[in-house]
Parts: C-alpha cells; sequence; structure tokens
C-alpha cells in the first residue's frame, strides 16, 4: 500500500491556484470582497502567479502545433500554450515505486533497482504540465525554421513541404533539442522527517540533447483559415547528471546518472483561427524504450545498482494560440 504522504511530481492546477491566491490575500487583509479595487488586485496577482508557475513547469511534453503547410517566404508566426503529458500505469507506477525506494536502504538490491528505474522514468518521461513558447519563419524553397521553448527544453528545428495538389502537402522536418535542468523540488515524506533526512535525492538534475524526425500530411483550405494534419514522429533523446545519495546532506557521496530514451510516435492536430489568430490543438500518443545506468562515486559504498530497462506509453493533449504577421 503507497504512502498517504508520498507526492507525484508538481502539476500546475489552474483551479487549485486561483483558491490559494484568494486565501493567502485575504488572511493578510489585501482581499476584500466588498471592494472592486481589491478583488482586481487579488486577480491579479492570481494571473501572475499562474503564469509563473506554467513557466516553471517542467512537464516532458515537446508538441509541435504546427501544420504540414510552412509558411509563406518572410512571413512569422508566434505564440503561448500549454501542454500536458500522461504517462501510462506501468511508468507512473515504476515513478512512484522509486520515489519510495528512495527513503529505503539502497544496499538491498531490490530497492537499488526500483530506485535507478523511477529516478530515469522520471527524469526521461516526467509527466506534468508545462509552457509551449515557440516561433517560426517562412524561408526560400518551402522550406521553414523554428524555434520552441517548453519549460524542460529548447528545440531548433528545420522542415521542407512538398506540394501534393492545391490543398495538401507532405513535411519532413528535423529538430535538434537542448534539454534544461530543471529546479523543481520533489518532497519524499514531509510528514516522516527521519526518512526524509536519510532519504536519497530523487530529483535528478539532468540535462543533455535530443533529436527528432517529424513527418506530416495536412489539409489546408484555401482562404489559410483550418487546417489539420496528421502523421508520426521519432526520435531519441540522452541525459546525464548527478544524485546524491542522501539528498538532506551537501556533503553527500554523489551518484552519476546516465539515461536514453528511443520513441515513436503518432501525432493529429487542427488549426482555426481569422487573421492575425489562430486556435490550435494537437494530440500526440508516444511508446518509450528507455534504458540508463546509475553509479555510485564512492566504490565503497556498498551500493550496485542495475541497468535499467523500461517502456511505456504516454498521451500528450496541447493547445496554443498563434499569430502570423
Amino acid at each position: 500500500m503507497r504512502r498517504a504522504a508520498l507526492r507525484r511530481p508538481r502539476r500546475v492546477d489552474l483551479a487549485a491556484g486561483v483558491l490559494y491566491e484568494q486565501r493567502f490575500m485575504a488572511g493578510w487583509g489585501e482581499l476584500d470582497g466588498g471592494r472592486s479595487g481589491s478583488r482586481c488586485k487579488a486577480g491579479a496577482v492570481t494571473r501572475v502567479a499562474v503564469v509563473v508557475g506554467l513557466l516553471e513547469a517542467c512537464g516532458g511534453a515537446a508538441p509541435l502545433l504546427h501544420p504540414a503547410h510552412v509558411l509563406p517566404l518572410n512571413t512569422v508566426s508566434a505564440g503561448a500554450g500549454v501542454s500536458s503529458l500522461f504517462a501510462s500505469d506501468g511508468l507512473e507506477r515504476s515513478i512512484d515505486h522509486g520515489r519510495s525506494a528512495a527513503g529505503q536502504s539502497l544496499s538491498d538490491p531490490a530497492v537499488a533497482r526500483t530506485y535507478a528505474t523511477g529516478v530515469l522514468a522520471h527524469a526521461l518521461i516526467a509527466p506534468g504540465t508545462s509552457p509551449w513558447v515557440g516561433a517560426r519563419v517562412g524561408l526560400p524553397y518551402e522550406s521553414e525554421a523554428g524555434l520552441t521553448y517548453t519549460g524542460r527544453s529548447v528545440r531548433l528545428d528545420g522542415r521542407h513541404m512538398l506540394p501534393l495538389g492545391d490543398d495538401f502537402a507532405l513535411s519532413v522536418g528535423l529538430g535538434a533539442t537542448a534539454l534544461l535542468p530543471s529546479t523543481d523540488s520533489i518532497p519524499l515524506f514531509p510528514d516522516d522527517a527521519q526518512s526524509e533526512a536519510s532519504a536519497a535525492e530523487f530529483q535528478l538534475d539532468a540535462g543533455d540533447w535530443g533529436a527528432d524526425l517529424p513527418v506530416l500530411i495536412g489539409y489546408q483550405r484555401s482562404d489559410g483559415f483550418f487546417d489539420a494534419w496528421g502523421g508520426v514522429r521519432a526520435g531519441f533523446e540522452r541525459i546525464s547528471g548527478k544524485l546524491r545519495l542522501v539528498d538532506a546532506d551537501v556533503a553527500s557521496p554523489r551518484i552519476d546518472a546516465e539515461g536514453q530514451r528511443w520513441w515513436a510516435g503518432a501525432v493529429l492536430g487542427f488549426s482555426a483561427g481569422v487573421p492575425p489568430l489562430w486556435l490550435r490543438f494537437e494530440l500526440a500518443t508516444t511508446f518509450h524504450d528507455l534504458g540508463g545506468k546509475l553509479t555510485p562515486e564512492a566504490p565503497m559504498s556498498g551500493i550496485v545498482f542495475d541497468d535499467v530497462e523500461a517502456t511505456g506509453w504516454t498521451l500528450s493533449p496541447s493547445g496554443a494560440i498563434v499569430g502570423k504577421f
């Protein structure tokens, strides 16, 4: 039975954030339901808190949110939105069990294996919510380039389009991703000071790189008010970082961690709007093959980690507002 105190990685809950900020301000006497000025002040603070929370979120979704048709030459698009990543039960259990194992003795091989699998699954998959901020520019020869930020990563890509008649097109792209170290903090046992004091670090402060290849086929109305697209996307990702053997002790021996993820999946999306703004929605389902290794820096620690192998599925819905100029 899981401990009630275990927490999943932080997710941004907009409704809960609004209620929390309102209760906080009321407690300090700054929220008065009878005065419109105070309500406006509370609303402004709430909106700022929500935006900051989204920008700090580090979910692993990295949607395309662009159609198969490229932008006309010298046309620029820019937009912002949000995406979520939901992991299959098997991956979620691996992460939860790994977090629980962080508070147990890693000298037990079974516990060490569970901990290593959870750490790398969490770092490589990163279920949760993340921002999406992107910009693209139309280039010569039916081509396009883009830059995207998703909280966990920055992606630079280029693609080329092959027209298929008047309304359809095929695009092939190539993206390179820089993975950013996470700043999230994941409490393990907030109600158990002894377990927390001796627990191994679970949040891998990892960065590295990745690459992906999307192939899309899409339809676009001649007036440009509507797009629909679908296709496949595959890629590779590598991470590396260090963990503390005792999270609460900054002088604790370190654990070297490295992992890799091969993934492939399907993408469906559509866009509708009136110049200069369009609403875009995308849904991606992806299969992941994970691997990696944890190695203690101190060879006499008595802890041995087996190689990690895991597989699973994720589902990622995304939406954004995009302007074209």
